[in-house]
């Protein structure tokens, strides 16, 4: 199965990866993006981070989050 042989952020368009008659599986990678609503401000954050596998394929939450906040200081 193809997935696994590239990024996320590539097999999103990546045709062998998708198509059956290609070798790949449908439906196995996708782009549709997790959202979470809450309502009336119940959700309180210190920020937002929009990163792709680049960055989560090389490091841990904890390292990011540090990063982050030794960013902003």
């Amino acid at each position: 199965m193809f997935p696994g042989r590239l990024s996320v952020c590539r097999t999103f368009g990546d045709c062998e990866a998708k198509l059956a008659h290609l070798g790949g599986s449908r439906g196995v990678v996708i782009c549709d993006p997790e959202i979470i609503y809450e309502k009336d401000g119940a959700l309180r954050l210190d920020y937002i981070l929009i990163g792709s596998d680049g960055i989560f394929d090389r490091l841990k939450n904890e390292q990011i989050n540090q990063m982050v906040w030794d960013t902003a200081t």
